[in-house]
């Protein structure tokens, strides 16, 4: 293969810049804004530089797209920038929507920007072909942005390896001070102006030949046929257990199920999509088949869908996530009675209908946010007036104790009001402002511990890193520990069920834990004539500690309540929990494994 010359790649670089030239400068716009960020200095600062690269961000995959659509409609230059230019005037719309004080700023923003970067995504993948008819130049046109796109990836990987490498080089073999941020710096130059630029190279200009195009890359075919189809099987023949498991038990379907059926719905669609140029080719025909059968085989998964978000929802809420999760189930029920129902079964379909949702769910009083925002206000609302603490639309301290249910619920509601939108709705409820007010603090708002104590609650940081019927408590480590009185610490230790090794020693002082992790013998002594014991059974510490908390998995339990202590007439003892995992065996929790520091002393 000839490799092209210097002047054949500088006439390439040109033209591509001549094709999409308000793309390349917003590219460049936006690389100088991210190396700007990183070069700085001190705290963080409210600055115009986050507007300008949210809005390069959007405006790469938005212009690109706006300038193939001209194209393909073969529109004069002048109305083609045009078209561009009012994509510009969307963009600073955009930017000047976005805080300058982005980093204290909540979440919903960063989010924001996410789905409609997908939304705009999937603009590119059909925008020369919105039009009826030349399904067959679509496909090329997306088969060649895929390939493009991990080409140029390979390409801007391998070149940062390389230049960050000489810049390594340079410093430790020349003693050149290269600060750590110029690597950050690096990596924003490359992806911004080189895989810029290397991905609209590769994108042909002569899109209408595309439909005459009968190219199938023998890669793809194995691909989508020797590894795509058969993890669709294994979904399949997982979701369809788990479905009877739920019709035998009569259960309601987990949460988690619907992480498996959207996998499940992605990566079949997908392979669809790869194979759909070969469908009618002979040897081929199973693919419509299987392709029919795949749609009709969706629908019991798609009704399990939404039945377990139903579950979800009907507990605690409408968020983002499973705001998004229902309107992908919807989406792709639609999906899957369009190709089921339709004669003409326009592959289009997929990308134009889950590019509208994406634009649909991010704006207005129906998005995402707001509708999100909406729920969580009211349960808060709820269970703020049911327990005496919001009174006249005013909060004062709780009269009386909140069960622990409750608090849990006002916790993760604050958690979540404080992440993604701020406090907006619930300031007017608090004399007092919840915007920090330590200086240079900007958007920033108070942690929802600082909160809740408002409320006369305790704060309580519900976690999700236990598996299945696991229940997992964590302390709060914050502060000091008093260790007056003790002559030895195990530090971090980690003690599991599943451990052989049940004896643990350091310098004279040991301890034993028992089969069942519920009890632990302490020894001081190497000699029997001198050795003293004390033994400390577990299981009342435990008892109250789920009497407590034993609904969900906590992350911030305070370190006084994670703390055990025992002593007898020649030993004291103290245990600082760190984390405790309860395993549920019926309906019966027991230790599987704890860490903790262990405090021993003689007396």
């Amino acid at each position: 293969m000839k490799l092209p010359s210097v002047q054949q790649i500088w006439q390439d670089a040109r033209r591509t810049f001549l094709r999409f030239p308000f793309v390349l400068i917003n590219a460049a716009l936006g690389t100088i804004a991210a190396v700007i960020l990183i070069d700085h200095e001190g705290p963080v600062q409210a600055t115009v530089w986050f507007n300008i690269l949210l809005a390069t961000i959007l405006g790469i995959p938005l212009l690109t797209g706006l300038a193939l659509f001209a194209e393909k409609k073969k529109w004069r230059r002048g109305i083609a920038l045009g078209l561009q230019i009012i994509g510009l005037f969307l963009l600073a719309g955009y930017g000047y929507s976005v805080p300058s004080d982005l980093v204290n700023a909540p979440a919903i923003h960063i989010l924001r920007l996410i789905m409609i970067a997908a939304a705009l995504h999937l603009f590119v993948a059909v925008a020369p072909f919105l039009a009826p008819g030349e399904i067959n130049g679509f496909w090329h046109y997306n088969k060649i942005l895929l390939l493009r796109l991990i080409i140029t990836g390979i390409y801007t990987v391998v070149l940062y390896a390389g230049l960050a490498l000489a810049l390594a080089a340079l410093d430790n073999l020349f003693g050149m001070d290269v600060p750590g941020r110029r690597y950050a710096e690096l990596w924003f130059i490359i992806l911004g102006v080189f895989n810029t630029w290397s991905f609209l190279a590769g994108i042909p200009e002569n899109l209408e030949q595309l439909e005459k195009s009968t190219d199938y890359p023998k890669g793809i075919k194995i691909f989508s046929q020797y590894i795509l189809a058969p993890l669709v099987l294994i979904y399949l023949l997982i979701l369809y257990a788990y479905m009877t498991k739920i019709l035998i038990a009569w259960d309601w379907p987990q949460g988690w199920v619907g992480t498996l059926i959207l996998g499940f719905a992605t990566t079949s669609i997908f392979a669809l999509l790869l194979l759909y140029p070969i469908r009618e080719q002979a040897g081929n025909i199973w693919i419509q088949k299987a392709s029919h059968w795949l749609y009709v085989l969706m629908i019991p998964l798609v009704i399990m869908l939404l039945l377990a978000l139903w579950r979800r929802i009907s507990e605690y809420g409408i968020t983002e996530n499973r705001y998004i999760a229902v309107g992908l189930a919807l989406w792709l029920g639609f999906i899957v009675i369009y190709f089921i129902l339709s004669r003409t079964k326009s592959i289009k379909t997929i990308p134009v209908s889950l590019c509208l949702l994406s634009l649909l769910i991010s704006f207005g009083p129906w998005s995402a946010f707001s509708l999100s925002e909406n729920s969580q206000f009211d349960r808060l609302h709820d269970y703020l007036t049911k327990n005496n603490i919001l009174v006249d639309s005013q909060i004062q301290k709780a009269p009386a104790a909140v069960p622990r249910d409750d608090v849990q619920q006002i916790s993760s509601i604050i958690a979540y009001l404080h992440d993604i939108h701020g406090y907006d709705r619930i300031q007017p409820w608090f004399q007092e402002s919840l915007k920090e007010d330590s200086p240079g603090a900007g958007l920033k708002s108070k942690e929802p511990a600082q909160v809740t104590k408002m409320m006369g609650i305790e704060y309580v940081s519900v976690w999700y890193g236990a598996a299945g019927d696991d229940i997992l408590f964590r302390s709060d480590q914050a502060g000091s520990i008093d260790i007056h009185g003790y002559d030895r610490m195990f530090r971090g230790q980690y003690i599991d069920i599943d451990q052989n090794n049940e004896v643990f020693s350091d310098h004279g002082f040991q301890y034993r834990v028992s089969s069942t992790l519920d009890s632990i013998i302490f020894i001081a002594g190497s000699d029997d004539s001198v050795r003293d014991s004390l033994s400390v059974d577990l299981n009342p510490f435990f008892t109250q500690l789920l009497a407590e908390y034993g609904n969900v998995s906590i992350g911030n339990i305070p370190a006084g309540k994670m703390t055990l202590t025992e002593e007898n007439q020649h030993l004291r003892m103290k245990m600082v929990f760190l984390s405790i995992r309860f395993h549920r065996e019926k309906d019966l929790l027991k230790p599987a494994n704890y860490s903790a520091d262990i405090f021993l002393g003689r007396k």
